[in-house]
């Protein structure tokens, strides 16, 4: 009999295929949405930072809910946010309206996905957590790899209004019905998590817990209090204030370098293809040597991705950088909630990596808006993408100084 634990990453496979393919489609909608209501790029790439400000600020939120009411109702509510957001977009005539339906309510429905999904698969899982967490990770890159050329298609075929529709009812009734197969942890089917073992020792190389091992479970007040929350904080925000920065610019950044639009399109999904085959090899290799150093890596690997990027001048040299930064980008999402755990403990773990979502996704809103202006200033993304490539790599460099916490979150009543 399979155990249950791979039904919840298929399930969460499916959730985050469906909604982060629908996230990185933005950039093709990018250049039509401009051309049609002739805004400039930094407000039609505020849309997109209020979305990922609006996921980080609701991932505290859907955190403490999947504690209370689990993650098939936190996460059929955030599929009907989702696909009606998208449904929506097809409709509107102002940039606010853009706002509202793409920024506001997608954003709040993604929040629903990633902590929630992380801190139930890691209930699942005692052995083997890194390799479950990037399989099921693997359905972002996947999305990322198909929606963006399928959404060009249909903006080609039926225009960006019908493409918006057509996504939002995919995307929005395939994450209400992957959603009905989660459970919270293995106690509702009567299981124990997958591979169940003492706790890692000291001198482990993926054991990095804190000091007092008696002490293992901090919740979001305790976190708060402790260095390794907020130098996990500054790595979050760091890092996807460069990738976001870059991500959702690459298509438009390959149109001016001369790409067709399908071409460039292409070249954001090689970032997807590039992600898979990071999350499965660093995903094994977090389980051997701790996903601390993974972390770091793939940071590292994602700033050298960029700035080989900022060179390019063909579509084979965007696509080979492409490709790099999303190998690095597979190497890194995966890690964040498994280092996490590892610190703080898995009892109140969906309510603290979702403030640690919050600061990935402040930097996400500031990388986006910050190179649609310098572009609209310089008519180049040279300088932007140049920041992005720097902040990813300080990012990588400041996972290596993350020490476990020396205190303990439940002090004696006799102290």
């Amino acid at each position: 009999m399979i155990f249950y634990g791979w039904v919840i990453v298929a399930a969460g496979f499916s959730i985050l295929f469906a909604c982060w393919g629908a996230f990185f489609s933005y950039s093709v909608f990018f250049i039509p949405l401009i051309e049609e209501f002739a805004w400039s790029r930094a407000s039609t790439a505020g849309v997109f930072s209020v979305n990922v400000l609006l996921f980080g600020m609701g991932s505290i939120v859907s955190g403490r809910l999947v504690e209370r009411y689990g993650p098939r109702a936190v996460n059929i509510a955030g599929g009907l946010l989702v696909g009606g957001g998208l449904a929506l977009s097809a409709a509107i005539q102002n940039l606010w309206e853009l706002y509202l339906f793409y920024g506001l309510m997608i954003g709040l429905g993604m929040s629903a996905g990633w902590a929630p999904l992380s801190a139930t698969l890691a209930r699942w899982f005692g052995a083997g957590r890194g390799l479950a967490m990037g399989i099921m990770s693997i359905g972002i890159s996947i999305g990322m790899i198909l929606f963006p050329p399928f959404s060009r298609y249909l903006i080609t075929i039926w225009g960006w209004r019908w493409s918006f529709l057509i996504l939002g009812l995919l995307s929005g009734s395939m994450m209400v019905a992957a959603a009905l197969f989660l459970r919270k942890d293995p106690q509702e089917k009567n299981l124990r998590p997958f591979g169940e073992t003492p706790a890692p020792r000291a001198g482990d190389p993926g054991a990095l817990q804190p000091v007092n091992s008696a002490a293992k479970d901090f919740n979001l007040s305790q976190a708060i209090a402790t260095r390794p929350f907020w130098a996990s904080f500054a790595v979050y925000l760091l890092w996807l204030t460069g990738f976001l920065m870059v991500s959702v610019h690459l298509a438009a950044f390959g149109v001016d370098r001369g790409l067709s639009p399908m071409s460039a399109a292409f070249g954001v999904s090689l970032v997807g293809v590039g992600s898979i085959f990071g999350k499965i090899l660093m995903g094994l290799l977090s389980d051997r040597i701790g996903p601390q150093k993974v972390l770091g890596l793939g940071l590292l690997m994602q700033g050298v991705g960029i700035f080989g990027l900022i060179g390019s001048r063909s579509a084979a040299s965007i696509y080979l950088f492409g490709s790099i930064v999303g190998f690095g980008y597979g190497g890194t999402g995966p890690q964040l909630p498994v280092l996490t755990a590892r610190i703080f403990g898995l009892a109140h773990l969906g309510a603290i990596f979702g403030a640690l979502i919050l600061a990935g996704q402040i930097g996400g809103a500031i990388g986006p808006l910050l190179a649609g202006k310098i572009f609209d200033l310089t008519r180049s993304y040279f300088l932007g993408f140049s920041l992005g490539g720097v902040s990813v790599m300080v990012a990588g460099l400041l996972v290596y100084n993350i020490r476990a916490p020396r205190i303990d979150p439940h002090p004696s009543s006799s102290r």
